[in-house]
């Protein structure tokens, strides 16, 4: 920060103006009048923008999910017209007609689009012998059971694995399904259904569905009226969507809006269909309830801002408006007592001059002001508490008598480079005390200017902030560091695994993988305790790393389990080094003259004989280890039992 002062071109008589407490007290008060006023205003101002900018970003995102229901519908139409314009539509002519669209790159979100057939009871078996002849061999229209009518899937695509799940499905026989279907068939228009669980959820990773049905009827029948329809309609083309992978790909402005999206404006967890954000108790500032319609159904969506919507409406505009309305405020007052030159007016000046130099004195931050030259004119009590130094031994020394040597050259020239440029500059130096104790500071440095704008001064307001970078470490080591013995954790592995699995496939190389698992661990913690099993795998750890080369990793998982990772490593090259590891694991480890015995058995598998990912090595090494202990423990087994020793 930079302060400039000036003398005030403005003199008055003594005799122009009579002494009266009252004027003062009113020029006061007109002045924080006028000060509230505009502070009232602006922020008034700044809310209805702030607003505004929160309505408009709801509207213009509700027009995204309008927009991109609208686009699914007319891929859904396109469909429709396939089915119309061909004479038959094979399940090999509906794979190549989607894939032409390209509905992933293009349709993003959607879970596929597929057609569905209206049958009747005695057309089962017809239609499942005709799918069993274009290649479904298993397929079945399901769930089992008699009903008047049937509308089962029997194209989808893409037939991933999850829409190979959906084939055969009776959508007719699920009541949230069929309704959306008959609303779509009498209407001959698109209709979506209610919140769902579509049976392509066939993971952990369940989320709501909705689906959206567009009706086929008969070529060249007459379908004015809803008997007609009811009459001539064949079946459905149709999209399965998962709701989060919906949302997600809409691309809605998380960084300004959570929301929640319900059904049929039911608020409740049932009716829940997608939820941008976890429930926390932070209050928004800005919240809208809107209701969309979308075909056949409504949605509402209860929009709030997010955090960080909140901040960046908060303005400092008001703020300097109020200042500038305070600096007239005080302007005016200093007119008045330089007017009437009240000693009771000086005396509270006076009091403000002492306020301002304890609160320079008593600041828990270092300050020092410092000549051109860069000695040392003042420092406050802080300066003392943190440094060591009383204010007698720094005052008039140049501050470079606290570097500790591990501050760049760089820093200082930057620094002043920018003062002498009459900018604030700031930075970290690491600094010693008087104790020769290092510390971190985090530095504001500013010069001061005289009423002609030239340099007199610099100002240098310092905080220590040692112990947050300390944290700040600690944090970074415990993201990617086992806490009790230092190794790389599964995170810093799975990073350098996935750079050797390129290096190796770039360069034609083999690398190794295993899994190393602690043979009667259970027994050191459970007859020596805890403290014991964590110095074995302290002192394991270390034993691993020395005999190790500098380019393989070797991770703790966590328990007494390890991973590997030898690059550049063949079958011969990891026998080698299972066979050192199970020779110093054999080796006791002595805690408190008790001697520690424990073997240990390791799986092995090879890239890219094994696996050519990550995931896959893991597991199959994994599976060897458990080969290892079944065989007898204390060995390696290398995956797919190609070599056991």
């Amino acid at each position: 920060m930079t302060s400039r002062c000036y003398n005030s071109p403005i003199s008055f008589s003594k005799k122009a103006f009579v002494y009266n407490r009252a004027t003062v007290f009113l020029v006061f008060l007109f002045s924080i009048l006028v000060a509230a006023a505009i502070w009232f205003a602006a922020q008034n101002f700044h809310k209805a923008l702030a607003t505004q900018k929160f309505e408009d970003t709801v509207h213009e995102n509700i027009d995204m999910i309008k927009n991109r229901m609208q686009r699914y519908e007319n891929i859904l139409q396109s469909g429709v017209g396939f089915f119309h314009g061909s004479e038959h539509v094979s399940r090999k002519g509906w794979h190549d007609f989607i894939e032409a669209i390209n509905v992933k790159k293009n349709y993003p979100g959607i879970q596929g689009i597929g057609f569905s057939k209206m049958i009747k009871p005695e057309d089962v078996a017809k239609v499942e012998q005709e799918m069993r002849e274009e290649g479904l061999t298993s397929f079945s229209i399901r769930p089992l059971g008699e009903r008047e009518i049937y509308s089962s899937i029997l194209y989808l695509e893409p037939l991933d694995e999850r829409n190979t799940a959906a084939i055969g499905y009776d959508m007719f026989s699920e009541p949230t399904r069929r309704a959306a279907m008959q609303k779509a068939m009498d209407s001959a228009e698109a209709a979506i259904t209610g919140k769902v669980t579509l049976v392509q959820e066939i993971d952990e990773d369940v989320q709501p569905g909705i689906l959206m049905y567009l009706p086929i009827y008969k070529k060249g029948v007459n379908i004015s009226s809803i008997e007609n329809r009811r009459k001539a309609i064949q079946g459905f083309i149709y999209s399965p969507f998962r709701m989060n992978d919906l949302m997600n790909r809409i691309v809605l402005k998380r960084s300004v809006l959570n929301f929640d999206i319900y059904d049929n404006g039911n608020i409740s967890q049932e009716h829940l269909l997608y939820r941008s954000y976890e429930p926390s108790s932070y209050r928004s500032k800005f919240q809208a309830q809107k209701t969309i319609k979308l075909n056949n159904v409504s949605w509402q969506i209860n929009f709030s801002s997010t955090k960080e919507f909140d901040r960046s409406v908060d303005t400092i505009y008001p703020l300097l408006m109020t200042a500038a309305g305070l600096a007239v405020q005080f302007f005016l007052l200093y007119i008045a007592l330089t007017l009437f030159k009240s000693k009771h007016i000086f005396k509270i000046q006076s009091q403000e001059l002492l306020k301002l130099s304890q609160a320079l004195e008593q600041s828990p931050n270092t300050i020092l002001i410092t000549d051109l030259d860069g000695n040392i004119e003042y420092a406050n009590r802080a300066f003392t508490k943190i440094t060591g130094y009383t204010k007698d031994e720094a005052i008039g020394r140049n501050p470079r008598f606290l570097q500790s040597g591990k501050t760049g050259a760089q820093a200082y020239n930057d620094m002043w480079h920018t003062l002498k440029l009459g900018k604030t500059w700031h930075g970290e130096f690491i600094n010693k005390n008087k104790n020769g104790v290092e510390y971190i500071e985090g530095v504001k440095a500013a010069p001061i200017f005289r009423a002609d704008g030239t340099i007199s001064h610099f100002m240098a307001i310092k905080e220590d902030i040692t112990d947050k970078k300390r944290s700040e470490e600690r944090i970074n080591f415990l993201a990617n560091f086992d806490s009790l013995t230092g190794l790389p954790n599964r995170f810093q592995l799975e990073e350098r695994l996935g750079f050797a699995i390129k290096m190796a496939k770039r360069n034609s190389e083999k690398l190794s993988v295993m899994f190393l698992d602690l043979d009667n661990f259970k027994e050191v913690n459970d007859t020596l305790g805890h403290d014991a099993g964590d110095a074995l795998l302290i002192g394991l750890s270390k034993r691993f790393s020395s005999v190790l080369r500098e380019v393989d990793t070797v991770s703790r998982l966590g328990g007494d389990e390890f991973i590997f990772l030898l690059p550049n490593t063949d079958d011969s090259g990891a026998s080698y080094t299972a066979e050192k590891l199970l020779k110093i694991i054999e080796t006791p480890c002595d805690y408190d003259g008790n001697d520690m015995l424990v073997t240990g058995s390791i799986g092995i598998a090879i890239y890219p004989d094994d696996g050519l990912d990550q995931q896959t090595l893991f597991k199959n090494a994994d599976t060897a280890m458990y080969l290892a202990k079944e065989s007898g423990r204390n060995r390696y087994h290398f995956f797919k039992q190609r070599g056991l020793n």
